[in-house]
């Protein structure tokens, strides 16, 4: 039985593929139990359990063949589990491959009628809402075409804009949102946040881990059918980056309880709880431009982000920070990996600093940050060691109401600018 609260439970789901080397040997275990000698099993699944809650935007992420689709096939309900149990509450809609359940021979229009009728609308409210649904694709007298002329794109715009019909509780998106162009793209995120923000459970599957992070707060990692991580989106991202990294603590130096005490300072944001065992990373401080700590800055100062750690040469890595605002969104994730530096170490000592340098150029309110430590392993990949937590906030402020401010919206860009007469010969221009 579900919790209360929950939408969607798993429970010790497995599945298993029998998978033929040639089709007489299929035939022959259909009929008589035979053909096993040409036969082998695919473990798809391997004993998965979770819960999501009412409201939740959680994504699903793994490499080609972890098992994300086959278990979105039965949550779905298009597949059944070896093993195991699900239960799914309230109404469901599935963008889990394009154009699926589009007749090919039947125009744009009639498929719409056709999808809407599947997901249990009476016709005469799909025509009444057709024109809105039509508004939404955005794809003009195509839509009378018959659907096997489109390309994926358009492909994309209607089966997402079908579902613009229903009221879903669950909505599983499975790499739908990859194909088409970029501000057909931004309109499906803007109504998926609107879902959310009114209560519908999302269950997201990309590759693209940017979007994976802005748009699930919690991410579910499958490894080879196994779910080797439910948690945090960014720790979940960091693992899948690693391939194997488990992000536990094992072969971690054992240094941090000779650190004397006295000997970071007692002020820090963030500090090594005692009861953590050792790591790297061992105190957080965040300085204003007089090298004061705070944690309250006014918006476009300049901040300085000293971290304390201790790394030998074996255990040599980079240092990452990231920051999110209040809606939980990752608004800058920036490292010594990134910005070209070597390997950090501490060499002989008890603990190194590193210090970053930031120009605050972020809009006002509260912000949380996090400072990994990971060792590299070729581009764009590394081994999460350890990470801080999420800790803060940082407060940015700024009187809207009473100082002209630098920049409207999230952050402000770097920006230059410069006047050109109305008569000044321009680039390119050819004299008389």
């Amino acid at each position: 039985m579900a919790a209360a609260g929950e939408v969607i439970s798993v429970q010790h789901v497995s599945k298993r593929y029998r998978v033929f080397e040639r089709p007489s040997a299929r035939l022959a275990h259909v009929l008589w139990g035979g053909g096993r000698e040409a036969m082998r099993e695919v473990q798809a699944l391997d004993d998965v359990s979770f819960a999501i809650g009412r409201g939740e935007s959680v994504a699903l992420i793994g490499r080609n063949g972890s098992g994300k689709s086959t278990l979105l096939e039965i949550l779905a309900g298009t597949l059944a589990p070896t093993a195991g149990s699900t239960a799914v509450h309230g109404r469901v809609c599935a963008l889990l491959e394009l154009g699926s359940g589009f007749n090919p021979e039947y125009s744009g229009r009639e498929n719409v009628i056709l999808g809407g009728l599947l997901l249990g609308f009476p016709r005469e409210e799909i025509l009444r809402r057709f024109d809105e649904i039509a508004a939404f694709a955005e794809i003009g007298d195509a839509i009378e075409r018959p659907v096997k002329t489109y390309s994926s794109g358009m492909m994309m715009r209607l089966a997402f804009a079908v579902q613009v019909l229903a009221d879903p509780d669950v909505l599983i998106v499975d790499e739908a949102l990859s194909v088409g162009d970029f501000f057909f793209q931004q309109k499906c995120f803007r109504h998926i946040r609107g879902l959310v923000e009114r209560g519908v459970t999302l269950l997201f599957v990309s590759h693209d881990l940017r979007t994976v992070r802005d748009l699930c707060s919690r991410a579910l990692y499958l490894r080879e059918g196994k779910l080797v991580f439910d948690g945090e989106s960014n720790t979940a991202i960091r693992q899948y980056l690693a391939q194997g990294g488990s992000g536990s603590l094992a072969g971690r130096p054992a240094h941090a309880a000779a650190v004397a005490a006295d000997a970071l300072p007692g002020d820090a944001l963030w500090r090594r709880p005692g009861s953590r065992e050792a790591g790297p990373l061992l105190a957080v401080e965040v300085l204003d431009a007089r090298r004061r700590p705070v944690t309250r800055v006014r918006l476009g100062d300049t901040v300085t982000v000293r971290v304390y750690f201790h790394a030998d040469a074996a255990n040599a890595g980079h240092l990452n920070l990231v920051v999110k605002n209040r809606y939980d969104q990752v608004v800058s994730s920036r490292g010594t990996g990134r910005m070209g530096a070597e390997p950090l170490t501490s060499g002989d000592a008890a603990f190194a600093i590193y210090e970053l340098e930031i120009d605050m150029m972020l809009e006002a309110g509260p912000y949380s940050l996090q400072v990994a430590f990971s060792r590299p392993h070729g581009r764009n990949r590394g081994e999460l060691v350890e990470d801080t937590g999420w800790f803060g906030p940082l407060l940015v402020e700024w009187d809207y109401e009473n100082e002209p401010a630098p920049f409207l919206g999230m952050f402000g860009l770097p920006v230059r600018g410069r006047l050109v007469a109305a008569g000044e010969a321009q680039p390119g221009d050819l004299d008389d």
